[in-house]
């Protein structure tokens, strides 16, 4: 139900913003992503993104796109009956990525940003549910990104995003760190297209 009102807003956001000098759109695609720090490898957990975006060229070659989505992150522990003692990782956001798009041809744009993430719903599970007294995760995420955009019509594009966290998401359960890894991170490779109005 959270999910529905917050597409219902940004889309009536998003027409209301198409009346001034910005563009608007929609966005809806699929996360694969990964924590860092959990002992597990591989973009395992798939999720959901849907949100919104206003963009405004700055010039001919460059674009500033801000975008809220509703993101679905986390891990999978695809070997429970090796490492039955390792949790899947569930979470959801509500993120805000500003990014700033480079133009390369007619069809191609780069971008690079960073993003902010308010945590919804963060939470361990196994075969049984979830889990109760575990590490809590941060209710803040920041995070750095890279991509790059194909324009399939005049309106539709085809984003393929990278993105990792840049602050730790929940210590590790030793409490230890080392270095630059302080705890555990977020990492996802995703996959979305964009609607403009």
């Amino acid at each position: 139900m959270k999910s529905l009102s917050l597409i219902i807003f940004i889309f009536t956001l998003a027409q209301n913003i198409c009346a001034q000098n910005f563009n608007a759109g929609i966005i809806s695609g699929i996360s694969t992503t990964q924590v860092s720090g959990d002992n597990l490898a591989g973009f395992h957990k798939a999720g959901l993104i849907l949100g919104g975006f206003v963009n405004r060229n700055i010039n001919n070659q460059m674009e500033l796109q801000i975008e809220m989505t509703f993101t679905q992150k986390g891990s999978v522990n695809q070997k429970k009956d090796k490492l039955p003692q390792i949790a899947d990782i569930n979470l959801n956001y509500l993120e805000f990525p500003i990014l700033f798009k480079f133009v390369q041809s007619n069809n191609i744009s780069i971008e690079l940003g960073l993003q902010t993430a308010a945590l919804i719903e963060g939470y361990y599970s196994d075969l049984y549910g979830k889990l109760e007294n575990q590490i809590e995760f941060n209710k803040l995420e920041i995070g750095g990104l890279i991509g790059f955009s194909y324009l399939l019509t005049r309106k539709i594009s085809l984003n393929t995003r990278l993105s990792n966290s840049l602050l730790p998401i929940a210590p590790h359960a030793s409490g230890q760190t080392y270095n630059l890894n302080k705890g555990k991170y977020n990492t996802g490779l995703n996959f979305s297209l964009q609607y403009q109005f």
